[in-house]
């Protein structure tokens, strides 16, 4: 199992040749089969000016997200291969630019397929990760992009392998198990606090 960054290159150089560009995710995922690819960012760059992620095209085969997608077409590899796209980062970027994020979380789907897509949030830098799971779970792919760019629509199914199956698949993690493990344990106390004091709704100051 390789965890690689690629993507978010941080003011370097954001190229096809660049040092984050996933161009060699293809050639190695083809080359060694039997080793799972993490792809951290999944190959996407920051927001520059108005520049954005769009649909897949020839014009921009070599830029953001569409780096990894070109990398493995040219590998010959397709949905449901051994490279996994993480949205680190990424989907904080992207989640303020919904339409932004249905080409991002579209062309995802369609070239790496519902079960290779890895939840991610880097929250050390951002804080709580909660609004990112309820804006995930909230967003939609617009029907038009799906019928204009073939881009399968993200399904409750498909949010819950992205949010946590997907990655306990690989971890070879039972969440029935780790579920059933974690219903009494140490913090266990402070989850039904928690519940407890949401129950009863934010008191009132005065």
């Amino acid at each position: 199992r390789v965890c690689v960054h690629k993507g978010i290159s941080a003011g370097a150089d954001t190229s096809w040749d660049g040092p984050s560009s996933p161009k060699d995710i293809g050639p190695a995922a083809s080359a060694f089969p039997g080793i799972q690819f993490l792809v951290y960012h999944s190959g996407y760059e920051l927001r520059a000016g108005d520049k954005t992620e769009g649909p897949y095209t020839e014009e921009t085969a070599r830029e953001g997200v569409n780096r990894l997608i070109t990398s493995l077409k040219q590998a010959g590899i397709g949905p449901g291969s051994n490279v996994y796209g993480e949205l680190g980062s990424t989907w904080y970027q992207i989640m303020a630019h919904p339409l932004e994020a249905a080409h991002v979380m579209g062309k995802l789907l369609k070239f790496l397929g519902e079960d290779n897509i890895l939840w991610g949030t880097d929250s050390i830098f951002y804080g709580p990760s909660q609004p990112l799971v309820d804006t995930f779970r909230a967003f939609q792919i617009p029907e038009e992009y799906s019928q204009r760019y073939g881009y399968p629509q993200l399904t409750p199914t498909a949010k819950a392998k992205i949010l946590g199956l997907n990655a306990a698949r690989i971890y070879g993690m039972d969440p029935a198990k780790l579920r059933a493990k974690t219903r009494n344990d140490s913090l266990a106390w402070v989850k039904a606090a928690l519940k407890e004091y949401t129950a009863k709704g934010t008191p009132t100051h005065r």
